[in-house]
């Protein structure tokens, strides 16, 4: 008996009993029958008509009760529950079942969901932690020092390579702090207070792609830094990576890659330059000849022919002495000072005009203005030859123009073209022609390295890639402007250099020969080289100008005369390139044993004077140094120097010897 029944069943036992006692009691009976059999007999009446009331009144609610229960678990009730339940009760009970089945399905397809996610969760995070240990390989096995820093200031990461150029590791310098680490980055360069005065303003700033011009680090090594913001998806700066990269290799790799464009660019000179040279020397042949086949008493004649010969074969020194200007320095050494860009493209414009067709017309356009930029003058010859040639490939076969120019300029830098810089002084350098232009299609790439529009084996395609990486390297850009069918136009800025320090010579002003004889007493000197009709000539020259002159073929046989043969020598003639014994080892060895006399050096090729400096060994270094061939004038005047200097050596050397002299003689007379 369920407790619902025992509810019902009581109230009703009591309903049944209480009036029967009330009815006997107002009958005026007493109330002792209760107590007895009679009482017994009447409750339990009572009771067995309440229970059977009460099962009665309770089948519906049981059998709704059943019936729920039933649609709850999807099973159809028992037929005796049914009896009770109404008709609309089993519509309730099919959308009852309807929301069920509804519910099981979404509780499947979120459990497959569930199950789906959870997969995907777990490849997610194996993904991500493949992910990051790859990363943290990347980062460990870079080749660039990296170091990551947040917002607050303190050190995120680091890696083995920043810990290498460092010197050791990150943690152990500075700890988490950035500016610690900051600053021993950058007193590891020898331009610690500019790189500290970049990083200083880099950490405040919100742009990013910072990055300084390659540096040179404690060790002599090049390195470049740069630092970038670490931004989230709202552009929120959470961070900055600095990364510092050793551009040492780079920058032999990036020597090497101009100098083999330099020889290229060379190889396209070269077929004019032949050209004429062959016409030099046909010219000086052909007056030679006739001076010969001359009569004796026609002096005339032949000392016009010979002058003619004279004048082709300073024609063809001074042809030979531009390309090995532009060509030297062929290993790569960069030297940059003022230099006058007039006289830059004035020797471009001398250049170019030996590798054009005669029909092409070469102009050259200048301000009065002087026009100076530190550079290295090579290779901005190389950047306006390259741009020249270019040009010339460029031209109609008729009626071509190339026209060069140089111009002094007011703007602001390519760097602050938003208007934010200021106004500054540029050397604009222009080459301009009137060929086919260049096609839409093509301008977006003429800059890029190995393209080219040229036929093959006309061009590699590198020459406007290196030139705008000289311009560049040099802290300026390139410009251009081109319209198809009717030419093209390219500008070079350079920074300017308004009031020059120190700026190179404009170049000997010839007044024509001046010869300087030896002053009084028989002067003696020694011509040293390995090619005899070299030899002879220097020799009869400086027998023409008085001098008395000894011979000798290679530096062996020089050293021999100087240093063991008792002759007086007071100056030397030496050429470079000899056999046995090269003119730098013979000059290394006079220097060596303490033989200061006066040495002129001499060759057919380009000498950087520092060379000699070192040769030296702190004695005095060369006091002339001459490019081959010899002229009267250029010998007489390096020799007359030579002697000077000489002299001078003399008297000091007798001051020297007379003072301890002069000092007894003092002291004798403070004695007496």
């Amino acid at each position: 008996m369920n407790s619902l029944r025992l509810r019902i069943l009581f109230p009703l036992w009591l309903f049944g009993f209480l009036p029967a006692m009330g009815a006997t009691r107002m009958m005026g009976h007493s109330l002792d029958w209760f107590f007895g059999i009679t009482g017994v007999l009447l409750g339990g009446g009572v009771f067995l008509a309440s229970y059977l009331i009460s099962g009665w009144l309770l089948k519906p609610t049981t059998a709704v009760m059943k019936g729920t229960t039933a649609v709850l678990r999807g099973v159809p009730p028992d037929a005796q529950s049914a009896e009770w339940l109404p008709s609309d009760f089993w519509k309730l009970r099919c959308d009852i079942n309807m929301i069920f089945a509804k519910q099981r399905q979404a509780l499947n397809s979120a459990e497959q969901h569930a199950c789906q996610t959870a997969q995907r969760l777990m490849n997610a995070e194996r993904l991500l932690r493949e992910a990051f240990t790859a990363l943290q390989g990347l980062f460990a096995a870079s080749d660039e020092g990296v170091l990551v820093v947040d917002a607050q200031g303190s050190v995120i990461a680091s890696n083995a390579k920043l810990d290498d150029f460092l010197g050791q590791p990150v943690e152990e310098l500075a700890g988490r702090d950035a500016s610690r680490a900051l600053a021993a980055l950058a007193d590891s360069f020898q331009e610690t207070s500019a790189v500290s005065t970049w990083i200083e303003a880099t950490t405040g700033s919100l742009e990013g792609n910072d990055e300084l011009p390659p540096l040179v680090a404690k060790d002599k090594r090049v390195f470049s830094l740069r630092s970038n913001p670490m931004r989230t998806e709202n552009g929120e700066i959470i961070g900055r990576i600095w990364i510092v990269k050793d551009r040492s290799e780079i920058r032999v790799l990036e020597s090497r890659l101009r100098e083999s464009q330099k020889m290229g660019t060379i190889g396209q000179l070269a077929g004019g330059i032949a050209h004429d040279f062959n016409n030099m020397l046909t010219a000086i042949r052909g007056n030679l000849t006739l001076a010969e086949l001359t009569p004796v008493e026609n002096q005339a004649a032949v000392r016009d022919k010979l002058q003619n010969a004279s004048h082709a074969t300073t024609r063809a020194a001074e042809l030979v002495k531009s390309l090995l200007g532009y060509s030297r320095r062929s290993s790569g050494t960069s030297v940059r000072k003022p230099a006058n860009l007039k006289r830059l493209l004035s020797d471009v414009k001398n250049l170019l005009k030996h590798s054009v067709d005669p029909k092409v017309t070469v102009q050259m356009r200048a301000g009065m203005d002087a026009s100076y930029a530190v550079a290295d003058s090579a290779q901005i010859e190389q950047v306006m030859l390259n741009l020249s040639l270019n040009a010339r490939d460029a031209l109609p076969s008729e009626k071509g123009i190339i026209e060069i120019g140089v111009e002094n300029v007011t703007r602001k830098s390519i760097a602050a073209s938003d208007g934010a810089g200021a106004d500054s002084q540029f050397v604009m350098l222009v080459v301009r022609d009137n060929g086919h232009g260049i096609s839409e299609e093509h301008r977006l790439r003429m800059f890029e390295p190995f393209f080219s529009t040229k036929k093959t084996g006309k061009g590699d395609g590198l020459g406007l890639c290196t030139s705008q990486d000289i311009v560049r390297d040099h802290g300026g850009w390139i410009e251009f402007d081109s319209e198809f069918g009717r030419g093209t136009e390219f500008r070079v800025f350079l920074p300017r250099v308004v009031d020059p320090a120190n700026v190179e010579d404009e170049g000997p002003v010839d007044n024509g020969p001046t010869i300087a004889a030896p002053a009084g007493g028989q002067t003696t000197v020694l011509v040293v080289d390995d090619e005899a009709p070299v030899r002879n000539i220097a020799t009869n020259i400086l027998g023409f100008l008085g001098y008395r002159v000894l011979e000798a073929c290679d530096g062996q046989q020089a050293l021999d005369i100087a240093l063991r043969s008792g002759e007086k020598i007071d100056a030397i003639l030496l050429d470079i390139y000899m056999p046995v014994l090269s003119g730098r080892d013979t000059f290394k060895e006079l220097r060596a044993v303490g033989n200061d006399v006066p040495v002129v050096v001499c060759s057919g090729f380009v000498i950087d004077p520092d060379e000699f400096v070192l040769l030296s060994q702190g004695h005095p270094p060369p006091v002339d140094i001459m490019l081959k061939p010899y002229s009267l004038d250029g010998l007489s005047k390096a020799l007359a120097k030579a002697i000077n200097h000489s002299e001078k050596q003399d008297q000091a050397r007798a001051f020297e010897l007379t003072v301890p002299e002069r000092k007894t003689g003092v002291e004798a007379a403070m004695a007496s």
